[in-house]
């Protein structure tokens, strides 16, 4: 099987669920995966160890963390090579406007067009908001961009849109897929093949 490393930030917590969800399904399948925050790298990464690269990151006031653009920008020569994926934590797919998803499109192709990194794979997966853990001017920004596209504006609770069923799917098969000429290929056999 191949060898996964999962490069990630997270602001608030919720791009760290989903990487480990991601890790939980690649291991489920014989993979090994290896996670690393973008905030406390390797000096040197050998990134030729790895059969495949995942790059994972939130949205957060329109931008990724720059621990992320700068693990791109240097790593920008292994990252077009070897094949890899970038996933985007965005708040903007969790809501009721109609523009979420094209406005989680272009986060991701911005932040490809400023590091000139070309993913194999990009996908996109909704949030959380966490209320309860934010500061008090950051609570009332939130609350506001929620009002604006139709999230929840109750700041008494925390609330997770991620559709785990769609980030299972992704690590099972699409993921999967972008190692798949890394792995040996075996005959057909059996009926109707």
């Amino acid at each position: 099987m191949s060898r996964f490393l999962v490069v990630y930030a997270s602001s608030h917590g919720q791009t760290g669920k989903v990487v480990s969800r991601i890790a939980d399904r690649l291991n489920d399948q014989g993979h090994e995966v290896t996670l690393w925050n973008a905030d406390a790298l390797p000096d040197h990464p050998a990134l030729d160890r790895y059969d495949a690269l995942v790059v994972a990151g939130s949205v957060r006031y329109g931008r990724y963390q720059r621990a992320l653009g700068d693990f791109v920008r240097w790593n920008l020569a292994s990252l077009n090579t070897i094949p890899s994926a970038f996933v985007s934590v965005c708040g903007v797919l969790a809501g009721s406007h109609g523009n979420g998803k094209s406005e989680a499109r272009e986060y991701i192709s911005e932040f490809c067009r400023q590091t000139g990194w070309q993913p194999g794979l990009a996908r996109s997966f909704a949030g959380a908001v966490r209320y309860t853990r934010y500061d008090l001017i950051t609570r009332m920004i939130m609350k506001l961009i929620s009002w604006r596209i139709g999230r929840p504006t109750d700041t008494s609770r925390d609330w997770e849109f991620t559709d785990w069923d769609a980030v299972d799917r992704f690590a099972s098969e699409e993921l999967t897929l972008l190692a798949a000429p890394l792995q040996p290929r075996r005959p057909l056999t059996g009926a109707g093949r």
